[in-house]
């Protein structure tokens, strides 16, 4: 580098330690980290993470081990180099010094520890540990927010163990926990344990269900299954014509009041639900893991987040194939591409749409009252206004902009929130309860506007604004 003018700069040496990891160069990268300790700046993080990369290339965990007690000696422990040493000490499956780092992680205070949990159940499995794979899934809840990757480690290992009235168990958990959900590895998983212990009913109904989904069955378990089912003379579906659910329809109808657009292609002839989720919400978070889950089957580009199972492997943006099935629903929510309340609104308002509407579209104010955006006409007023009054739900209605925002304050939200609390995901429960106050919760900074009088409900607007944020309540 020197001969063709390139200075040694700190950022330049990482690089080369970068490319050193790439290539296992052990001798030019330990001459390298040398050069960047011998400097006068502390070294990198991201340096010590390249050599650690080149030590477990070529099977040396120990001096891995050495370099992660030099950067906490030099500079401090971090969330990333727990993360490195961990998963380079299992899989080289030193236990006793994973264990210990681990527990050293952990009272360390440091989060997140969810990668490093993976770790560890890895290499226990890989061990056929599998009294350690189970201690560390329960610990594992202990520490962290449920994740399908550690459930599915935990199912894979009692499937293994061929335990499998608790991997049953496990897996109905999962189905039934929308932070969880059951995907193609999870359905796979217990589908082979019930073909490797004869309980092939069950096998046919997991089958099935993956059909609906659309989760493709593992090629030695469809073997299996069509010499089964050749046996009792049924034949093995290939495929399942798509039909919304009346859980996906009373889901869609929510999000569509949320604000939800659907895509029309007036040449085609072709409509496709567009979702988006906010990238730095925490409720969207939850929200759209649960949503791709609920809409597999009916995905355009169905994604592969078995393996590496975070939240963020799944976009802020997915896309139905188009189908005519969404033209009902771009014709009642968008008709000519314009949002709109339909007229038959009061009979589609159910618990579920309106938990969705919330989750989606919604917002706890730090008041503890509960806001629902909503983008339509003018005209659209009433027609809302009337739709809750149906269900003798009180709110107050004030527009901002172009967005309509419904109102529910004091004990009229908590009546609100009586009516949908069975259908809001267990994890976003707390942060959207309707009347707990918390400032770091509200919806803060905004231009307030008194939704205790003057209420839009009559069709008179009084807040024409540019601002689509929601309102504060006075």
């Amino acid at each position: 580098m020197k001969a063709v003018g390139i200075e040694e700069t700190l950022d330049v040496l990482v690089s080369v330690l970068r490319a050193c990891a790439k290539e296992g160069d052990v001798a030019e990268a330990e001459r390298t980290w040398i050069k960047i300790i011998s400097s006068n700046h502390k070294p990198p993080t991201q340096a010590s993470l390249c050599l650690m990369d080149v030590y477990s290339r070529v099977g040396k965990p120990m001096k891995c081990l050495e370099i992660f007690r030099v950067m906490q000696e030099r500079i401090s422990s971090s969330v990333v180099s727990y993360y490195k040493i961990i998963e380079v000490l299992c899989k080289a499956q030193e236990v006793e010094l994973a264990e210990s780092l681990m527990t050293e992680f952990i009272n360390s205070g440091m989060k997140p520890l969810m990668p490093s949990f993976i770790a560890m159940m890895n290499m226990y499995a890989n061990l056929s540990l599998h009294d350690k794979v189970e201690s560390t899934f329960f610990w594992c809840l202990e520490k962290c927010c449920p994740n399908r990757n550690v459930y599915d480690l935990y199912l894979d290992s009692l499937v293994q163990t061929e335990n499998l009235a608790k991997a049953e168990q496990i897996f109905n958990q999962m189905h039934a926990d929308e932070a969880i959900g059951v995907n193609t590895r999870s359905c796979n998983t217990i589908l082979r344990g019930y073909l490797a212990c004869g309980q092939y009913a069950k096998a046919k109904q997991i089958y099935n269900f993956m059909c609906e989904k659309k989760y493709e069955t593992e090629s030695p378990l469809m073997g299996k299954l069509e010499s089964i089912l050749s046996l009792s003379q049924e034949e093995v579906k290939k495929s399942i014509s798509l039909k919304l659910s009346k859980e996906q329809r009373e889901i869609l109808i929510g999000l569509l009041l949320g604000g939800l657009w659907v895509k029309i292609d007036e040449e085609k002839k072709s409509y496709a639900v567009h979702f988006v989720f906010r990238e730095n919400s925490n409720t969207h978070s939850f929200l759209k893991r649960h949503i791709y889950n609920q809409f597999h089957e009916w995905l355009a580009d169905k994604l592969r987040v078995d393996e590496n199972d975070h939240d963020n492997d799944i976009p802020c943006e997915f896309m139905t194939i188009s189908h005519s099935y969404f033209k009902f629903y771009a014709d009642q929510f968008w008709p000519q591409g314009i949002p709109s309340i339909p007229n038959l609104i009061h009979r589609w308002l159910t618990p579920r749409s309106l938990a969705y509407w919330y989750m989606y579209g919604g917002y706890r104010t730090s008041s503890g009252d509960i806001l629902l955006k909503l983008k339509s006409r003018k005209e659209d007023v009433q027609r809302i206004a009337k739709a809750f009054k149906a269900k003798s739900l009180n709110s107050r209605i004030k527009w901002k902009g172009q967005v309509l925002w419904v109102g529910f304050l004091g004990s009229d939200a908590t009546e609100f929130w009586k009516l949908i609390e069975p259908f809001i995901l267990a994890d976003l429960k707390a942060s959207l309860e309707a009347g707990i106050k918390s400032p770091s919760n509200g919806v803060s900074g905004l231009k307030s506007i008194n939704f205790n009088s003057d209420s839009d409900t009559d069709g008179n607007t009084s807040d024409h604004s540019n601002d689509n944020s929601p309102p504060n309540l006075l």
